[in-house]
């Protein structure tokens, strides 16, 4: 695919160091719908439907991926990774979007 198919989001994790932080931080970068319920489920079904942002591939890039969620519990952060991991997932998709997250340290 070339580069105009692809739609590329950045999260700085310094800046998402809570859910709290993050959740507001990845509607906006990926277009979520205003009633975006903030909790993990509602982070995993957008995810899964990315056809908003208009493009058949979409990646999500967190820099300072060693300092994203580190303000949770080790629990809660694996949980929330787990959830961009699911998305990425073909199976999970409702799209037809191929998502791919970076964690980039």
């Amino acid at each position: 695919m070339s580069s105009s198919d692809t739609f590329t989001a950045e999260i700085d994790g310094r800046k998402a160091r809570t859910l709290r932080g993050f959740y507001p931080r990845i509607a906006k970068a990926l277009l979520f719908p205003d009633y975006f319920g903030k909790n993990l489920d509602a982070l995993f079904d957008c995810l899964c439907s990315l056809e908003v942002v208009g493009k058949q591939k979409v990646v999500l890039h967190i820099r300072y991926a060693d300092e994203f969620l580190n303000k949770e519990k080790p629990e809660k952060r694996r949980a929330a990774i787990d959830v961009l991991r699911d998305a990425e997932k073909e199976e999970n998709r409702y799209d037809g979007v191929h998502f791919k997250v970076i964690l980039d340290k």
